[in-house]
């Protein structure tokens, strides 16, 4: 058993066999051989390689897949082994990652002062890191409601053992309970140590990634504009 996370990390294109991937093929959920559904398809805007490439089921954010990533351009993708559902795909570049993500099922109801709350309890969360950016985030505003963000946390300090930084975007799922919002759960999404230079990539939504369908065989996408 402990060959079989091993094993995936070689499985993905184009994703170096370090410590880094190793710590992020912990992170996904394998491909079931047994399921014949997934997603293809081709990045054509941003004409960017794709580093990473992930696809996440709308019924579980606990569960999270990567993609194979493949062309010469490093512009197209494939999943595999996807139990039927739809799913919510994020593309991460160098300088920038574009996620689709369902944040909420209804439309948003959190008032300002729900979101004053929430960003104060992201700002205090995992201490690790220096700096958090709520880049979009949805819910319900009331008591026992819960809410979705998708963030980046970053480290922006070196260490005498380390010149680069730490960085890793997440969803985060949270609570109000009352007095204020709890983190009841955070996912990790592609945490890197990464050059000083390229440690904030700018966060983009497309809709073009956001519940995608998947059925009993490879669903292609076709191509892909991320800046709609």
């Amino acid at each position: 058993m402990a060959i079989r996370p091993l094993l995936f990390a070689l499985l993905l294109a184009g994703s170096a066999f370090s410590a880094d991937s190793l710590e992020r093929v912990r992170l996904y959920t394998m491909p079931d051989p047994a399921n014949p559904g997934g997603l293809k398809g081709r990045i054509v805007n941003p004409s960017l390689p794709i580093e990473q490439i992930l696809a996440m089921p709308d019924v579980n954010p606990e569960e999270l897949y990567a993609g194979e990533i493949t062309g010469t351009k490093r512009d197209t993708f494939q999943f595999t082994g996807l139990p039927a559902g739809k799913y919510d795909l994020v593309v991460i570049c160098d300088s920038s990652f574009y996620e689709g993500f369902q944040l909420n099922r209804d439309a948003s109801t959190l008032t300002p002062d729900d979101l004053k709350k929430i960003e104060a309890t992201i700002q205090k969360s995992e201490p690790f890191f220096s700096k958090k950016v709520v880049h979009r985030i949805e819910g319900l505003t009331g008591r026992a409601s819960a809410a979705r963000a998708i963030c980046t946390y970053l480290r922006d300090k070196i260490s005498s053992e380390r010149a680069d930084f730490r960085r890793t975007y997440k969803v985060v799922i949270l609570k109000d309970v009352g007095p204020g919002w709890q983190i009841v759960r955070a996912r990790d999404l592609y945490p890197v140590w990464t050059d000083p230079g390229h440690s904030f990539p700018s966060h983009h939504y497309s809709a073009s990634l956001n519940q995608l369908r998947v059925a009993d065989q490879i669903k292609d996408l076709g191509d892909i504009d991320l800046t709609r």
